[in-house]
């Protein structure tokens, strides 16, 4: 599509927005009347293969004039106002339809766009007459991917406007034919009785995800609908029937969405796709970073266009492959020219560059950027990485099938890992080692070398190893070694004091490192290393220690003067290269193999007028780059020894269990308790797993979310207290204000007996209690070494007290705040998953207050919401099971 350069999008913005989506669509009005006689002749090749009930309503559609064309595409139809970004976005689809090249790859850089779903929503509901229905296919895309949509709405006044225009209104006139979008877009914007202003987009807009369970496609959800039917009455709501039929249907729904999920094997997206009903006219296929995960971009690539040309009904006429990356962007441009068997899709394609300068959705403009300074990148843990190399390297000469090449390559990523944290082993492993669960031995493989080790030794008295015995058991011995010294001091940790003590004391610096708990850990110490007594006379810098997710909210509080990137390398090139913002000093802390990778992604960028505003920092960054020595391996090694490759899911130990499509097995018996999605509000409700269906999305702690968890209930505040802490001091603080009150109005003797009897009086239904433990809840305001663990035993009681105590409406938060951190906090792995639920997830929770780890926690929800997967199987145990096995499942989910 076309790009104007960017002082002049700078320009543009300085214009109303209606008036510059209006401008854009007259530029492309006689693109659109071209497209129009081409889907005219679609249509009528596309009835004989496959017979549609509303051909005749959509041509009818198409044949009114009298309404002026400025007012074809109108995005203001959603309550948000999109950015330039977006609209390109959204803009481009009307580019790739109307072309006659049939293949299509769009790059976007250098942040990461929403999934496609987001623009596609967008066009659907703000096209008019001239931009054609698009029954759209998105490969690799699946339920999270609707998250870019959560929130959205479209406002139903513009909603009726559009299904006027669409139905051909001309002079007061409507069309005797209309098509079904049109009378439906009518009847939301009709709101006379019902007075509702906007509906959800995701409930409005027809989109289905497949299942893997052998069916596959189903029509659109009728619980979705649910979204902007609970508003409408029933008689009404019968009266376009016919209309939401026809919409609804995945058959014969004149614009859907088919939404592939990246988790499907080979054989069953084969068979997904032979079972699409009707034809395809686009097929968007996502190759961002959110859906490629650790697959080799060329073959997939390859793999599904062939699928494309075979297993559909007829091949769509035009796919549009979407890529974050430039060097994956360059592979798929030569995996497409060089594929041996070509169908009708060809070879060739048509390339798109687009800019997509922020980390949102698209509705939020860009900053003025800020003058660029020179990146310094250094390179750490080069032993590590030398040997992590030889290990990968011995895995690639074995057998695809041999069991040794999973440990060598687990091994060797370990231990580069081991060489990127800033804490040892022992300090990040500490809180695990009494422990034997799942999720915790899943943490020591991943902080330690000694378990492949053990298993790579087994393996090789097995005689898996071959002749190469001797050179894998040196190199093996070599890497225990080395992770031997990873266990108190790691090379990073040393880089990093180094630096701090050579800065400049008025800097504010701010740490970006890759684990949540290993940034919580390495606060703690670096903050112990600047206050040692004597070390740093002149005064210490401000520093603060945070993880890529959390890195834009510290930018938002407060602006640092130095940002050492220790985290993700490219994540890092992108930070420093798109963000407006630019700090005086930006080290990017790397290893031997990830600055191989920058090199060939930075060199990648395109050159031309779309990233002219990038091409100053970008070239800064290449020349920054160290050199690589050739022990580290080619690229291939590189990209195999990617520390922040997606992790695989906990293996499931028990009996009764969900089966979640995309995941596994979860654990459940029928009264465990899950958070289910709510389609329409994207909220998470709890649900007994006996009420979940098949087909219902169930959320997932994964691990990632589970350690930003647990990093949040060890940090320390200002006054160096943690969050149990912190909540017990509002805890004693309430007591007291509330013992102060009451001895004044009452006097101090036998208090306790008095706010026992107060308390039944205010609260007759409360069940039965001592008036030991009211004394003792007393006495725990004014002793340090009580630490109420009685206000854990039941919430009602605890929250009835405080209430007495003048907490008003904070009671209930605090009494289960202090019940969940007390009583329920066990470090024990999976029979915590519903806790580490609650903390994240409940409404009432503990996430109402105001600490700084309550932040956090908010941070990771948005991540947290994506985490779902729907239900294909439920295998619960009966009711009358009492067995221990039976119980201990029951608490998992719980």
């Amino acid at each position: 599509m076309r790009q104007t350069p960017w002082n002049d999008r700078i320009a543009e913005r300085q214009t109303p927005w209606n008036e510059r989506i209006a401008e854009a669509a007259a530029s492309k009005q006689e693109r659109a009347r071209q497209l129009l006689v081409q889907m005219k002749e679609r249509k009528s090749q596309n009835t004989q293969a496959v017979p549609s009930p509303v051909a005749t309503e959509l041509e009818a559609v198409n044949i009114g004039d009298g309404i002026e064309r400025l007012e074809d595409s109108d995005l203001s139809v959603i309550t948000s106002n999109p950015s330039r970004s977006l609209v390109e976005y959204s803009e481009l689809l009307d580019t790739v339809v109307s072309s006659d090249q049939r293949l299509h790859t769009a790059l976007f850089w250098p942040h990461i766009p929403p999934r496609a779903i987001l623009p596609w929503m967008l066009r659907e509901v703000g096209r008019g007459r001239d931009a054609p229905p698009l029954r759209t296919l998105f490969l690799n895309m699946g339920r999270p991917a609707l998250q870019a949509v959560a929130g959205i709405e479209a406002q139903t006044s513009k909603l009726r406007a559009r299904g006027l225009f669409r139905s051909g209104a001309s002079a007061g006139k409507v069309s005797g034919t209309i098509s079904p979008d049109a009378h439906f877009y009518m009847f939301l914007g009709d709101t006379r009785e019902s007075g509702i202003q906007s509906v959800p987009l995701i409930s409005i807009v027809p989109h289905t995800v497949a299942l893997n369970d052998g069916v596959y496609w189903r029509d659109f959800d009728e619980k979705t609908l649910k979204g902007f039917k609970r508003h409408y009455p029933a008689d009404r709501l019968g009266s376009i029937r016919k209309h939401l039929d026809v919409l609804a249907s995945a058959e014969r729904g004149p614009a859907f969405a088919f939404m592939l999920p990246s988790h499907f094997p080979d054989a069953d997206r084969k068979r997904a796709l032979r079972q699409i009903p009707g034809r395809i006219d686009l097929a968007i296929i996502d190759m961002s970073t959110h859906a490629l995960r650790s697959r080799d971009a060329s073959s997939l690539i390859r793999l599904l266009i062939a699928e494309l040309e075979q297993e559909l009904h007829s091949p769509p006429r035009h796919a549009l492959i979407v890529t974050d990356c430039p060097l994956r962007f360059s592979f798929i441009r030569h995996s497409l020219k060089g594929r041996p068997e070509s169908g009708s899709l060809g070879v060739k394609s048509e390339n798109h560059r687009l800019i997509w300068p922020t980390r949102g959705l698209g509705f939020e403009e860009p900053q003025p950027r800020a003058a660029a300074t020179q990146p310094i990148v250094e390179t750490i843990a080069s032993n590590e990485c030398i040997i992590a190399t030889r290990l990968w390297n011995h895995a690639r000469e074995l057998d695809g099938g041999n069991p040794l090449v999973s440990v060598l390559d687990q091994g060797a990523a370990a231990l580069k890992g081991m060489g990127l944290t800033a804490s040892g082993t022992d300090a990040i492993l500490a809180p695990y080692t009494d422990t034997r669960d799942a999720y915790h031995r899943i943490k020591r493989e991943r902080h330690s070398f000694d378990p492949h080790h053990n298993k790579a030794l087994a393996l090789i008295g097995e005689g898996h190893a071959g002749p190469r015995r001797d050179a894998i058991q040196s190199d093996l011995a070599e890497a225990l070694a080395l992770a031997a010294t990873l266990r108190v001091d790691t090379p990073l940790m040393r880089y990093l004091k180094r630096v701090l003590t050579e800065i400049d004391k008025n800097n504010d610096v701010l740490i970006v490192l890759r684990h949540p708990e290993d940034a919580q850990l390495a606060s703690d110490l670096l903050l112990d290393f600047l206050t040692e007594p004597g070390a740093f006379v002149t005064g210490v810098p401000e520093l603060r220690v945070t993880t890529p997710g959390n890195y834009p909210a510290e930018l938002g509080r407060r602006s640092p003067t130095a940002v050492i990137w220790a985290a993700s390398a490219i994540l890092g090139a992108r930070a420093y290269v798109g963000d407006s913002f630019c700090p005086a000093e930006f080290r990017l802390i790397v290893a031997g193999h990830d600055a191989l990778t920058l090199k060939r992604t930075l060199s990648a960028v395109p050159e031309g007028p779309e990233y002219a505003a990038y091409s100053e920092r970008t070239e800064l960054l290449l020349k920054a780059l160290p050199w690589v020595a050739k022990d580290m391996g080619r690229l291939s090694a590189a990209l195999g020894l990617d520390a922040d490759r997606s992790r695989a899911a906990l293996p499931f130990v028990g009996q009764g269990y969900l089966l979640l499509d995309g995941y596994g097995k979860i654990a459940a018996g029928p009264r465990s308790q899950f958070y289910v999605l709510d389609p329409v509000t994207h909220q998470l409700a709890p649900r007994e797993a006996r009420a979940i269906d098949n087909g219902d999305a169930v959320f997932v702690m994964s691990d990632i979310i589970r350690e930003e968890i647990e990093a949040a209930l060890r940090e320390k505040n200002e006054k160096g207290r943690t969050l149990e802490q912190a909540l017990v001091d509002q805890y004693k603080a309430t007591v007291k204000k509330g013992i102060e009150d009451l001895s004044k109005k009452y006097g101090a003797k036998m208090l306790g007996q008095r706010v026992h009897g107060m308390l039944f009086a205010q609260n007759p239904a409360l069940p039965s209690i001592s008036k030991a433990s009211v004394e003792y809840w007393l006495q725990a305001a004014e002793r340090s070494e009580v630490d109420t663990p009685h206000a854990a035993i039941d919430p009602v009681h605890i929250e009835a007290f405080l209430r007495l105590m003048g907490a008003g409406i904070l009671a209930r938060p605090l009494a289960d705040a202090v019940r969940i951190v007390r009583s329920d906090l066990r470090r024990d792995g999976q029979t915590n998953r519903g806790l580490f639920d609650r903390l994240l997830l409940d409404t009432d929770s503990l996430m109402r207050g105001p600490n700084a780890s309550f932040e956090k926690l908010r941070a990771v929800r948005r991540d947290a919401m994506a985490s779902v997967y729907p239900v294909i199987e439920k295998h619960l145990e009966p009711p009358a099971a009492t067995n221990a096995n039976a119980i201990r499942l029951e608490a998992a989910a719980r």
